[in-house]
């Protein structure tokens, strides 16, 4: 037995599995239109040139497809493609390059089943889920006394890279919009330089101050910034997390910048500096929460973007 997708579109399919072709390294072997078959009488003379039958073969087995008329055509709802690969990184390509113009409804991120898993909607309607489940068990046995995976986190957006840099690396304009959703910037002092700071205070929802500190190694405008994170107080000093003790005392921060088409996918990685084994269980086991707080950031990042 062999169970296969098929995907209606609403008049986009020669368009769609040609980008999917391009994306996913498949071969289109069927591209038959209305106006080529039998069932040319049944459609209307514009819709002569659509697809009644398409063929992409990936790997994995064909993904098949068809332009659906508008009578009959319904938005998908209650399934998603599901893709699997072996390499996060490749996770990560064919998840931006499917994000593309479309919707992220979760960003691709490391979870507690998987190396990297995303999902999104793309610009045609179709939704689909990015699952790398990475190393085998014993593969990571071995590893699970080594430095902790770090975590990745990466939002697309409508906006030109040099402007999306501008948003991480202008004080003015981080103060628009930085931190977890619900907080703001108060005060914030920003030497953007190798070996420079940023130094800042959140007001949480409830009124308290949260203070917070980079360290800045590598800037490369536009594409990336390297920098040491960790919580501070008001005189700039490192400090432990406020609620968590066993919190990473400083975590090494990567910003990477990437350009596709016009809009800029952001990357974060996240990984502790120089950890004792109760920093990395603790990183280990936070990692949904940091998923939330980068969520809501991004969130954030997302809104100013749009207005700015």
């Amino acid at each position: 037995m062999q169970l296969n997708p098929y995907i209606f579109f609403k008049g986009t399919c020669r368009e769609a599995f040609e980008f999917y072709a391009q994306v996913l390294g498949g071969k289109i072997e069927a591209m038959l239109t209305h106006g080529g078959t039998p069932a040319a009488s049944s459609v209307p003379p514009e819709w002569q040139d659509k697809i009644i039958h398409a063929r992409l073969m990936l790997r994995s087995g064909p993904l098949m497809a068809s332009d659906a008329p508008p009578q009959h055509y319904q938005a998908p709802q209650g399934f998603s493609v599901n893709i699997g690969v072996d390499d996060p990184a490749e996770a990560e390509r064919i998840f931006h390059a499917l994000a593309e113009d479309g919707k992220v409804t979760m960003p691709i991120a490391k979870t507690f089943w998987a190396e990297r898993f995303g999902m999104l909607v793309d610009r045609f309607g179709i939704p689909w889920m990015i699952n790398c489940e990475g190393r085998q068990p014993a593969a990571k046995e071995a590893a699970s006394s080594a430095a902790p995976e770090e975590f990745v986190v990466s939002r697309t957006f409508k906006a030109p890279r040099e402007k999306v840099f501008a948003a991480f690396t202008d004080a003015q304009r981080m103060k628009r919009w930085w931190g977890p959703k619900g907080f703001k910037v108060v005060t914030s002092k920003m030497s953007l330089r190798p070996g420079g700071t940023y130094h800042y205070c959140l007001r949480a929802p409830d009124g308290s101050d949260l203070w917070g500190k980079f360290v800045y190694r590598e800037i490369e405008r536009p594409a990336r910034v390297v920098l040491v994170s960790s919580f501070s107080n008001a005189k700039g000093e490192v400090t432990r997390h406020p609620m968590a003790p066993d919190w990473p005392l400083q975590m090494l921060t990567t910003f990477l910048f990437a350009e596709h088409a016009g809009a800029t996918t952001f990357t974060v990685k996240w990984s502790p500096l120089e950890p004792t084994s109760a920093e990395r269980a603790a990183f280990e086991a936070g990692r949904a929460g940091m998923l939330q707080g980068w969520t809501g950031t991004l969130d954030q990042l997302e809104a100013y973007l749009a207005k700015a």
